[in-house]
C-alpha cells in the first residue's frame, strides 16, 4: 500500500495525498492509520513520529494556531520553504522556551 507522513500546519494534524499530481492533503485525527484521499480516492497508510504525543502536546502550548507546525525529516514542504524539519518534541519545546512560551 502506498505510504505518506503526517504532519502539524497551523496546529491540525494532516497528510498529504501521494498519488503524483494530486495536491490535496487531508485532515488526521490522531493516530489515523490510514487515509482516503477525497479528491483522487487514493488511499495511503499514514505514518506517525514516535513521538506524537509529545510533539502535540509541545505544539498545544503556542498562544498562536499558525506557529503550531512540525515536519518529519526530509517533507517535501519544508524543505522547498527551508522551515526546520525532522524535530524533537524537545527541540520544539526549546523553541517554546527561547520565544517565550512554557
Amino acid at each position: 500500500m502506498t505510504r505518506t507522513q503526517a504532519f502539524v500546519n497551523m496546529g491540525r494534524w494532516i497528510a498529504d495525498c501521494p498519488r503524483q499530481h494530486c495536491t490535496n492533503a487531508e485532515k488526521l485525527n490522531l493516530g489515523q492509520t490510514t487515509l482516503r484521499c477525497s479528491n483522487c480516492l487514493q488511499v495511503a497508510t499514514v505514518e506517525w513520529p514516535k513521538d506524537v504525543v509529545e510533539i502535540t502536546a509541545v505544539l498545544e502550548r503556542r498562544p498562536v494556531p499558525q506557529t503550531r507546525n512540525w515536519a518529519p525529516a526530509g517533507h517535501w514542504q519544508a524543505v522547498a520553504t527551508q522551515f526546520p524539519d525532522g524535530q524533537t518534541a524537545r527541540d520544539l519545546a526549546d523553541e517554546n522556551r527561547q520565544f517565550g512560551v512554557e
